[in-house]
C-alpha cells in the first residue's frame, strides 16, 4: 500500500514539472516582416529599446513599441532591457528632455500592438505567446 502512495507521489511530482515548463507562458519580440534580420539578441534588443539603434543594417528605421504597462510590460523590461518600469520611462523622459528621442509609442492591448507591428515597416514589440502572431516575424522568445 505504502509503495502505491509513493508510486503515485512521483508521478504527481514528474507531471507538476513537465506540466509547468511546458506550459510557461512565453515572452515574445515581434517585428514587421520587413525587419531586415530573422532574430536577434538580447543585446540588441536592449540597444534598440534604450535608443542606442535607431536604424536597420539596411537603413530602415526603427520603430519599437511597447505595452503600456502590466505584468507583460515589466517582464519584458526586466529581461531584454535590463530596467523596471520606472528606470525605463526615467530614461525615456530625459531622452525627450535633451532632445535625444522621444517617448515610444504604447499600446493597451497586445493585439493593437501586433496590428500597429504588422503594418508599420522596421517596428518591433514584445507580446506574450497568446497574442496572435501569424502576420509577423517572433525575432526572440524567452520564458517569464
Amino acid at each position: 500500500m505504502m509503495k502505491m502512495v509513493l508510486r503515485g507521489m512521483w508521478v504527481a511530482a514528474i507531471l507538476c514539472l513537465f506540466s509547468s515548463s511546458a506550459f510557461a507562458e512565453q515572452l515574445r519580440v515581434i517585428g514587421n516582416r520587413s525587419v531586415p534580420v530573422a532574430s536577434l539578441e538580447q543585446k540588441a534588443i536592449k540597444d534598440i529599446y534604450l535608443g542606442k539603434v535607431t536604424m536597420w543594417n539596411n537603413g530602415m528605421k526603427v520603430v519599437f513599441v511597447t505595452l503600456t504597462k502590466g505584468d507583460t510590460q515589466d517582464a519584458f523590461l526586466k529581461k531584454y532591457v535590463k530596467k523596471n518600469r520606472s528606470t525605463f520611462n526615467r530614461h525615456w523622459k530625459k531622452k525627450v528632455f535633451t532632445g535625444e528621442g522621444q517617448m515610444p509609442l504604447s499600446f493597451e492591448k497586445e493585439r493593437d500592438l501586433v496590428e500597429f507591428v504588422e503594418k508599420t515597416k522596421g517596428a518591433i514589440g514584445f507580446v506574450t505567446s497568446g497574442a496572435a502572431t501569424d502576420q509577423v516575424k517572433i525575432l526572440s522568445e524567452m520564458s517569464i
